[in-house]
């Protein structure tokens, strides 16, 4: 009986795959069993044809492949490399050395092609204890930015058959040729274009610049509400630009995600995703889904980065009420009858929205021509209960006269020093804290947060009165003290005082006028 070892990925989580091939008497037969998808089933034709391309024998008996454990679907061209050298292996040639994990695609030629995600497999291989790793050449790039792994690229099946001893191949088949793959293609542009626009470009929103600092300093979520042509998208793409850089496990995450999305990964990011679905947006596209294993949506390709949402309002009502849970837990599962899969999640949440729906309530000279009916429905698309999970409620208004006059006042590069010196400050207290689920002001717990954020009499009193008016929840109480912290850190602060604490519920917009 031949064997290999493989790894099948669910979300960027791996669970090893054991493919046994069993060569038994009886009519010529291919079989595949252990719940493969017709992706896995097709590896039958595809490895038929590479067979005879490489001048080796397709054995005349009844051969089955087991993928196991067999409770597991399977899905993907990736096996294919693995259920060859079982075949091989059972054919009574070499193996390769226990602990070697397998991935790739059969071309019709013999040629082992790219598949997407072999870097959270590779990734998950060490994590299982594998010693060495056996790629495509065109994902070897790829795969090599895993350290503590050795990496082997093949190019064609008759390099992996020369290497397990199989005799009397094509010179051609056994030496390791040039061939053109994917790697040598241009890869898909990264997310640099928001990185390389500049705040200093925008003029006239020195309140609004300044809550974007806020919320990258504590990584608060953040909703814009102005009319049309006020900016909002403009600081939205700037925003990315003033963000920490990702440290070195957030860029493998992000790199990672990347790869399972089909991406051609030559090196580790360095700046955040920024993703912006469009309003039109299916609940399925923006957090994942569809039949058989679910596929990662817009807030996993956003992960560690911006989930931009422009007209907000505008998108579905289940697509805005499944944010919900993402928001709270930083992933999202997704569970299907043969699969459950859990793909990360973790975003900034930027939202845009007009005032009213057509987008002139805030305008002076009453150009506003919706009903109060109209305002109020439009307003109650989003719903309470995402609102309140949103951190930062800002009006962004147009520039005066002076203010386009002025210029940008603030660079990209300024604003993000700010940013970082402000994170080191939280980091340096957040990472001591007890029960954060991430050191960010943001995560903050809310039993940390009244016991060390001291509340003078006014303050009490005003928090008591807003709660009392249905101004503001107990939630939207840890959220406004959380953003204090931010603003303490801001401003070089140890701890928020009434100023920090009465500029967050303006910031958090409660009715405190």
């Amino acid at each position: 009986m031949g064997l290999a070892e493989t790894i099948k990925l669910q979300g960027l989580a791996g669970k090893k795959i054991l493919i046994e091939a069993a060569l038994l008497n009886g009519l010529p037969n291919f079989t595949i069993v252990g719940l493969p998808d017709t992706s896995v089933n097709e590896a039958r034709e595809r490895l038929r044809a590479g067979f005879q391309a490489l001048g080796l024998t397709w054995p005349n008996r009844r051969l089955i492949i087991n993928l196991s454990p067999a409770d597991t679907a399977k899905s993907g061209s990736g096996f294919d490399l693995g259920i060859a050298v079982a075949v091989i292996n059972a054919l009574g040639y070499g193996n390769f050395p226990p602990h070697t994990a397998l991935f790739g695609e059969i071309g019709l030629d013999g040629s082992v092609r790219g598949v997407r995600g072999i870097l959270p497999a590779v990734l998950n291989a060490k994590k299982m204890g594998f010693d060495k790793a056996v790629v495509p050449s065109a994902n070897k790039t790829e795969a090599a930015l895993v350290s503590g792994i050795e990496i082997l690229a093949v190019a064609h099946l008759g390099e992996v058959a020369a290497l397990l001893g199989v005799p009397n191949l094509p010179r051609a088949a056994a030496e390791p040729q040039k061939r053109k793959t994917d790697a040598e293609t241009p890869a898909r542009p990264d997310w640099e274009t928001c990185a390389q626009e500049d705040l200093n470009e925008v003029c006239g929103q020195e309140e609004a610049i300044f809550a974007l600092q806020v919320g990258a300093v504590g990584r608060h979520h953040l909703q814009m509400v102005g009319a049309p042509g006020v900016g909002k998208t403009m600081l939205a793409r700037r925003f990315v630009g003033i963000l920490p850089p990702l440290t070195a496990q957030e860029a493998m995450e992000v790199a990672a995600v990347r790869s399972l999305d089909g991406e051609q990964i030559t090196a580790l990011p360095d700046r955040r995703p920024f993703v912006a679905p469009h309003h039109s947006t299916s609940a399925a596209a923006l957090i994942g889904g569809g039949s058989g294993v679910p596929k990662m949506g817009a807030i996993t390709r956003a992960h560690r980065g911006v989930l931009y949402c422009d007209e907000f309002p505008e998108f579905r009502a289940e697509s805005i009420q499944a944010l919900r849970q993402p928001l709270e837990s930083g992933t999202v599962d997704l569970l299907r009858a043969r699969a459950h899969v859990r793909y990360p999640a973790s975003f900034q949440l930027i939202t845009a929205a007009n005032p009213c729906k057509c987008g002139y309530l805030s305008d002076s000279g009453g150009k506003c021509s919706c009903t109060a009916k109209e305002r109020v429905a439009y307003r109650n698309k989003i719903g309470g209960p995402i609102a309140d999970r949103i951190d930062l409620h800002l009006t962004v208004r147009r520039p005066t006269e002076a203010g386009l006059r002025l210029g940008g006042t603030v660079s990209t590069a300024e604003a993000a020093a700010r940013v970082i010196r402000a994170r080191q400050r939280s980091l340096f207290r957040n990472r001591r804290i007890e029960g954060i689920a991430q050191p960010v002001n943001a995560c903050l717990p809310g039993k940390w947060l009244r016991g060390n954020c001291r509340l003078s009499a006014v303050m009490y009193g005003t928090f008591s009165r807003l709660l009392q008016a249905g101004e503001i929840s107990l939630r939207g109480v840890d959220r406004t003290l959380r953003i204090a912290f931010s603003l303490a850190d801001l401003r070089e602060k140890d701890t928020p005082g009434d100023d920090e604490i009465y500029l967050a519920l303006q910031m958090r917009g409660a009715g405190i006028g």
